[in-house]
């Protein structure tokens, strides 16, 4: 009878703590919200923010026009926009006007967005909440 007891409360803690363990991603995904997608999410920011210049013909070195085009390229998306590259924008927002028309500058919700979007693998999402593309 005490080999038994001595056996459960060594064996016990770790089953309990594995048990715990395993809960912590369902706790984790509950406290973050849905899943950023490039449908839902991602696309309207690129189409409003990024399409003027990454489409055929302009000036950018490669298209955003579609999923795709920026899967293929999130991380260094995540970068660009982390690090306020892209869009370039020469204006220092923080000093004189801070409000100017056609800005292209992403806000920091933007920005977390796409960081978001990138470090959870860069889904797609459901391709009924893609809206054409403006450009």
């Amino acid at each position: 009878m005490k080999k038994a007891q001595l056996l459960w409360k060594s064996i016990a803690p770790i089953g309990l703590g594995s048990i715990g363990l395993m809960l912590i991603p369902a706790l984790v995904s509950g406290q973050t919200g849905d899943v950023v997608t490039y449908a839902k999410d991602v696309a309207p920011i690129i189409q409003q923010n990024c399409q003027t210049c990454h489409r055929a013909g302009s000036v950018a070195p490669m298209t955003l026009l579609t999923y795709e085009d920026a899967r293929s390229f999130a991380p260094r998306i995540k970068y660009q926009v982390s690090n306020r590259l892209m869009p370039p924008w020469p204006l220092d927002v923080g000093v004189g006007i801070q409000h100017f028309q056609n800005d292209p500058s992403l806000t920091n919700d933007e920005i977390e967005t796409i960081v978001q979007w990138v470090d959870a693998g860069s889904p797609l999402g459901d391709e009924a909440d893609l809206l054409p593309n403006p450009v």
